[in-house]
């Protein structure tokens, strides 16, 4: 019997060699030579590198470029100029923007703001707001949306104890500062998301030359930094987008019929009427925010690509200012009056929101300040060098689009760019 499996392990090896001959040695190459290492043996990503784009720069620039012979190919490359390397960035870039019907969950959905963000999100129509919570919700919450009979519109899509696996960003949008064990606790469940959206408190860069701002124990903006800090680490190690919203106080919100303190019920509802512009600033800024027009940036956020790795601040005004926006649309969720005396219909809400047009006006500053800095990258990117350096005309054009792809990537990221990253980019 062993005599038997000597010949035949013989015959079986015989086999191999003469057909590596006639198939060609790169037939038995490893299936997970150009990934470096065997999908069982992969080193998780959040701790494989704190710069996944550099790594994954080089892998696909080895993989590319080893995939063709040394020959020249016939392939005819475009004349390339600085205009066309800033509109193949700009490409790139654009696609950073979560599509148009993709879920959404949102955490604090329960809370007015994020009761005013489901709405928004519904009556907007991009994305389809989700919502996680437990079973009985609808008889503990404290607050409800005026004229409404449910709490979250029927388009809403309601998870109990669960988490939804096919959601393609997520809005955290408490009024409180979170524990950061719970943040960590969400974002280390590796949903398969492309941006998470996070409510935070303004005046975190202020508070340092601020004493009011950092002595007062009510704002806990300490707290809301290492919020902010926990958020931008996950998202860079775990390749997701982030966009961080500081928010001044919260004011107003269809609340009216539900708010049990009269006069500050009285006080939203004169804000939501007198307040008719907003000022969006990427840094820090202290002042009000009014919870209609935040619910309505959180979810223009989602949609704009300039947004990405950001942190923008967003507070509400009375007068218009040369470096705000005015607010033209008003009662955009179609809230129905408020309840008046004996049953009587009471008084019809008033509060001002941007457009799509001035939503437009208010980002396009950041759209002006991403196309500078990508042009600044593209100069500053050693292409040249680069493109000397590689194999064939084919490879070489793959190198290339990889160099604009990872520029446009630090571009949208709040990292210090140098020379050691341009040439890592490339």
């Amino acid at each position: 019997q062993k005599v038997g499996e000597g010949a035949m392990s013989k015959s079986f090896s015989i086999c191999v060699v003469v057909l590596a001959l006639a198939t060609g040695c790169d037939a038995f190459l490893p299936a997970a030579s150009l990934f470096g290492r065997s999908k069982a043996s992969q080193i998780p990503r959040a701790v494989s590198s704190a710069r996944p784009v550099a790594s994954r720069a080089t892998l696909g620039l080895r993989a590319q470029v080893g995939s063709f012979g040394q020959e020249d190919a016939e392939v005819e490359i475009p004349e390339l100029n600085e205009e066309l390397m800033l509109l193949m960035a700009m490409d790139v870039q654009k696609k950073r923007a979560v599509p148009e019907g993709s879920n959404v969950i949102v955490f604090g959905a329960l809370d007015r703001l994020g009761q005013v963000v489901v709405k928004t999100m519904d009556k907007d129509g991009r994305f389809k707001p989700c919502v996680q919570t437990y079973e009985g919700y609808e008889n503990q919450t404290k607050w409800k949306i005026d004229g409404t009979d449910t709490i979250f519109p029927e388009e809403t899509s309601v998870f109990y104890n669960r988490l939804p696996s096919d959601v393609s960003a997520c809005v955290l949008c408490v009024e409180s500062a979170s524990d950061v064990d719970q943040l960590k606790g969400v974002l280390s469940m590796r949903l398969p998301i492309q941006r998470f959206v996070m409510v935070s408190k303004g005046g975190i860069d202020l508070r340092e030359d601020d004493w009011k701002l950092k002595m007062n124990p009510f704002l806990q903006l300490d707290k809301w930094n290492l919020l902010e800090e926990t958020l931008q680490q996950y998202a860079e190690n775990a390749d997701w987008d982030y966009t961080i919203i500081r928010a001044g106080d919260l004011q107003g919100g269809p609340f009216f019929n539900t708010n049990f303190m009269f006069d500050k019920a009285l006080e939203d509802r004169i804000f939501d009427g007198e307040t008719q512009g907003i000022v969006v600033k990427k840094g820090d800024q202290s002042g009000k925010t009014g919870r209609d027009v935040l619910a309505s940036c959180i979810v223009e956020c989602l949609g704009r690509p300039e947004a990405a790795n950001k942190v923008i601040s967003l507070t509400s005004h009375k007068m218009f200012r040369e470096d705000g926006i005015k607010c033209s649309v008003d009662n955009a969720l179609e809230i129905a009056p408020d309840a008046g005396k004996d049953g009587q219909t009471g008084r019809p809400r008033t509060v001002f929101t941007p457009s799509k047009e001035e939503w437009d006006s208010a980002f396009e500053k950041r759209k002006r300040a991403n196309a500078d800095r990508l042009r600044e990258v593209i100069q500053s990117v050693h292409v040249g060098g680069l493109l000397q350096a590689t194999c064939n005309p084919l490879s070489r054009h793959f190198v290339l689009a990889d160099s604009f792809a990872y520029a446009a990537r630090f571009v949208t990221s709040e990292i210090n760019f140098d020379e050691a990253d341009c040439d890592v980019a490339a």
